[in-house]
């Protein structure tokens, strides 16, 4: 009944009705897939060489996070606000972070100055490996 009201063009109101619940399912189902069959091994990666870092902040170039090193010790960093999640500006000359949206100042280690922001910024893992940061 359902597949002959499809061929023809009189699509009535009570079949309608009966097909909405299949379709709206449907559309959720595909629309969730990535959740559904979320792949933990398809997130990214970045291998960065430790020769390549100089020392102090390092920015990434797409401003997702940013890598501190002091001598040995290596921390990445997330490099948007923990207030509001706006990314954040580094001013060398001041050596801190200032977030443009409501101006809490982080220090260039991470650490919370001032601001709406209640916390330091949040840590990234990562490994060494032969010499290179390993992140995600």
């Amino acid at each position: 009944m359902v597949a002959q009201n499809l061929k023809g063009a009189n699509l009535k109101r009570r079949d309608f009705i009966k097909l909405l619940p299949y379709t709206l399912g449907g559309v959720f189902l595909f629309s969730s897939k990535e959740f559904i069959f979320f792949d933990k091994n398809n997130r990214k990666r970045y291998l960065i060489p430790l020769k390549s870092l100089k020392e102090g902040v390092n920015l990434h170039e797409k401003g997702e996070f940013f890598i501190f090193k002091k001598g040995k010790k290596v921390e990445v960093l997330n490099l948007h606000c923990t207030h509001m999640g706006c990314i954040l500006r580094y001013y060398d000359d001041k050596k801190l972070f200032i977030c443009p949206c409501h101006h809490s100042k982080f220090t260039k280690d991470g650490g919370r100055i001032e601001g709406p922001a209640k916390r330091d910024l949040d840590k990234i893992a990562f490994k060494i490996v032969k010499d290179n940061v390993i992140i995600g």
